[in-house]
């Protein structure tokens, strides 16, 4: 998970590729802007490491109103071999693939479109983090433009929704769409952000420069006692989250752990024995590219301290049972 040294006396803590946030986004934006490119990408799986973009839309808007769209099918390098369930869930076929250009042949196109835009997308990171490790890996560009996650906006506007996916979005606010292919997902996304805009402004609702949660006690959640898992990992153990979960708000993600048997804390101790890393880019009061929370958890590991840290997708994997009961 991480390794330990001394470089000229002093001790150094260094972290996979898993764990370590290496790439220089752009910031997170708690705004409506009306001048952006919405984009979305269909992929074969949800890890940019080892799946694949097999589409990719991007449509431009000034004062809200669309202006250029730019939309191409992508082939994999390795070839067109989409797992079934992709092609179930999007209607993209290995065969309409073979015909498509690969994206390095697109790449120009898709730089040009969106350089210098601010980027809007529903739970957006996903898409950014795809093309900003392909630009990064094979143009040594990288793509650091602000963004605006509907996603995110919902979270802190719809609160009562127990669900903040874009479907559910669009069936609250009554839009007709068809999802999982890219410019459908665009235009829906791009509805939704008007649509949060005007539930924003009529509930006069105002955005903090901290973001949501700020004030949220995790002392407090208790969990279903019947839920409880007493072989799992997180039983009994005192867990705290740092930095943002791009699946899951921190009280919901704080409610599954509790729901297993865990204990969840508002910030590192002696007591901590887990210390779930998210997206530091949310945050204002990063330094270093690590929180405070990160820094006292490095010192109490080197200091004896049974304590692991773990990325956010080690999280999800280690409670994927339980997420799928719950």
């Amino acid at each position: 998970m991480f390794s330990i040294s001394i470089v000229n006396g002093k001790i150094s803590v260094e972290f996979n590729e898993k764990q370590k946030n290496v790439r220089n986004k752009g910031c997170s934006l708690l705004t409506f802007p009306s001048d952006y490119t919405v984009i979305d990408l269909e992929t074969t799986g949800t890890d940019p490491r080892f799946d694949d973009i097999i589409e990719i839309a991007c449509i431009k808007y000034r004062d809200n109103k669309e202006v250029d769209c730019f939309q191409s099918l992508v082939k994999p390098d390795g070839g067109a071999n989409i797992p079934s369930f992709i092609t179930e869930l999007t209607g993209i076929t290995n065969e309409m693939l073979s015909t498509a250009p690969n994206l390095n042949e697109i790449a120009d196109k898709v730089w040009e479109f969106i350089n210098g835009e601010i980027i809007v997308g529903h739970n957006v990171n996903f898409d950014i983090n795809f093309l900003y490790d392909w630009f990064w890996a094979n143009k040594n560009l990288e793509l650091s433009n602000d963004y605006v996650d509907t996603l995110r906006l919902s979270r802190w506007i719809l609160p009562e929704m127990s669900h903040h996916r874009l479907v559910d979005l669009c069936e609250h606010y009554s839009i007709d769409t068809t999802h999982h292919r890219a410019v459908d997902d665009c235009k829906s996304t791009q509805l939704v952000l008007q649509k949060l805009k005007i539930d924003a402004e009529t509930n006069n609702i105002t955005f903090s420069k901290s973001g949501k949660g700020s004030q949220l006690d995790l002392r407090e959640i208790r969990g279903d006692e019947s839920l409880f898992k007493e072989d799992h990992p997180f039983y009994n153990k005192n867990c705290v989250f740092t930095g943002a979960l791009e699946r899951f708000t921190r009280k919901d993600a704080a409610q599954l752990v509790c729901n297993i048997g865990g204990i969840c804390e508002n910030g590192v101790t002696k007591k901590t024995n887990f210390l779930i890393v998210g997206d530091f880019d949310y945050s204002a009061n990063i330094k270093d590219g690590k929180s405070s929370k990160l820094k006292k958890a490095e010192q109490l590991i080197l200091a004896g301290q049974d304590l692991q840290i773990i990325s956010e997708n080690t999280f999800y994997t280690m409670l994927e049972d339980a997420i799928s009961n719950s």
